[in-house]
């Protein structure tokens, strides 16, 4: 009896240690599901989760369940309802996310996801049941507008000059551009993007001004998402190092400042990522698609009759003008030719009259 007694207190402690190391080790980061701002009724709302554990000498699963009956069905996750600890690997990511119906009422919205710690291949059982974390649940669906973000990194592109014929204007333009790319954090619940980024751009010693110029259309970001953004200004630089100070802002205020060197390299020297790809080639097919389409509706049409009409017309004026012209050059050279005429009429009978008196002092 007494050996029957001290192998089941040898069990019971055995398995009181296990679950206490283990519910010690555990944890989660953060412990609750909960956007800054209220979410808009149809919006889609994502937030990391990280599970913790002091220790990882054996591979794990963590079971995860939504106790929240109205909104259940809203979440889902990224690696399923069972996600594996690996050994090894003390922090595990989990991605929470949460598609609020089109139809969804006003109101706040609470529960808790139960996360249940268990050994790998294990389906259930005493000591899975106390070993876990609990992340509350704590929503407001809301039909207010709520526009904020926060810009996270900032940088500016390497890239070289162009080769012709893409230096030309009408390819620099768009393809001849610095770069500013920002990592934006959407902490509002409709879509944003920065309503302007002003880059100025100087020489090395930052004490001459050599480029200012303004984005206003970039491109937004979905509410409660982190993303890149870009920022682009066509440029006439030539190559050589810079430095770009950037002013990023929400309508008149300033929200990010940042002052970064980049380099323009010359043509073929950087590598082949920052160069052009297909794009300039797509943009010139385009244009001698376009003026073939058009060269062929102007002889379908037969517009060129109608143009040499509107340009008759049009011409009058200097046609009259050209016949003015031409009659009063035709009045000068007559009057010309008469004078001339004239004269080589005088100069003949000059001539005549000095011959007979020659001839008359001879006899």
């Amino acid at each position: 009896m007494i050996k029957k007694l001290t192998i089941l207190f040898i069990i019971v402690l055995s398995l009181f240690l296990i679950k206490t190391e283990t519910q010690a080790g555990f944890g989660i980061s953060p412990p609750y599901v909960k956007s800054k701002n209220p979410i808009f009724p149809g919006a889609h709302y994502e937030q990391k989760i990280t599970l913790l554990r002091s220790s990882a000498d054996v591979d794990l699963q963590a079971k995860v369940s939504v106790n929240a009956p109205e909104i259940a069905d809203w979440f889902s996750f990224d690696q399923g309802e069972l996600i594996e600890l690996p050994k090894g690997k003390y922090q595990v990511p989990m991605i929470v996310s949460v598609d609020v119906p089109s139809d969804a009422e006003i109101g706040d919205y609470k529960g808790y996801i139960n996360i249940q710690v268990v050994p790998k291949g294990v389906e259930g059982g005493g000591v899975a049941i106390a070993l876990g974390a609990r992340v509350d649940i704590d929503l407001t669906i809301t039909n207010e507008t709520f526009l904020d973000f926060l810009v996270r990194k900032v940088d500016i592109s390497d890239f070289e000059k162009l080769k012709k014929p893409w230096s030309y204007k009408m390819f620099s333009w768009f393809f001849y551009r610095i770069k500013v790319g920002m990592t934006v954090e959407n902490t509002g619940n409709v879509d944003v993007a920065p309503s302007r980024v002003h880059i100025d751009v100087y020489d090395l010693t930052e004490n001459l001004l050599l480029e200012s110029h303004d984005d206003r259309s970039i491109k937004k970001i979905k509410p409660f998402q982190t993303e890149k953004t870009y920022a682009t200004f066509p440029t006439n630089l030539e190559p050589g190092q810079y430095w770009g100070k950037i002013k990023i802002y929400k309508e008149k205020e300033i929200i990010h400042k940042n002052k970064i060197s980049f380099t323009i390299g010359k043509p073929g020297e950087l590598l082949k990522e920052n160069r052009l790809g297909p794009w300039p080639y797509i943009m010139m097919s385009g244009l001698v698609v376009f003026v073939l389409i058009v060269v062929f509706v102007l002889i379908k049409i037969k517009i060129w009759q109608h143009i040499y009409r509107i340009l008759y017309i049009l011409s009058w004026p200097l046609r009259y003008l050209y016949k003015k012209i031409k009659q009063f050059v035709n009045i000068i050279k007559a009057k010309f030719w008469r004078w001339m005429h004239r004269k080589s009429s005088q100069h003949y009978n000059q001539t005549l009259k000095r011959d007979d008196v020659d001839k008359d002092s001879d006899e």
